[in-house]
């Protein structure tokens, strides 16, 4: 389950309330912070990303270990969100990835952005389940 940076937690929750339904022994809760090219992936500023991002998302953690699940948060390093997300799913056999759509941009910005969801859809072997928030 990919979690943004930029989506606030009560829409994560409610866009995670579907999971309900679903039995799984653990879920794993993955963010991926992008690193510019610039920098080397093993930089010590990128520590402090990580444990930042895993305060984050530790709320999150904190509710789906409330509801009866068992949760593995991951925070990884690299170039490309979605083939981070790509990866991941070739590296570990996942039952299905669960990812939280934001609504496309308008206007000239739209045009210009590429979405994770789409490219993860294409490359990925599991069912991929979007929610839009």
């Amino acid at each position: 389950m990919p979690i943004s940076g930029t989506i606030s937690y009560s829409d994560m929750v409610a866009a995670m309330l579907p999971l309900l339904r679903f039995e799984v022994a653990v879920l794993t809760l993955l963010h991926v912070i992008e690193a510019p090219v610039a920098t080397p992936l093993e930089s010590p500023m990128h520590n402090e990303m990580v444990n930042m991002a895993i305060q984050k998302l530790q709320p999150l953690v904190d509710w789906l270990g409330d509801q009866g699940y068992t949760v593995d948060p991951e925070v990884v390093l690299a170039r490309n969100v979605a083939d981070a997300i790509i990866q991941e799913t070739q590296n570990a056999d996942y039952a299905f990835v669960f990812m939280m759509k934001r609504r496309k941009r308008k206007g000239i910005r739209g045009l210009f952005s590429r979405s994770v969801t789409e490219r993860v859809i294409r490359y990925v072997e599991c069912p991929v389940v979007t929610v839009l928030v």
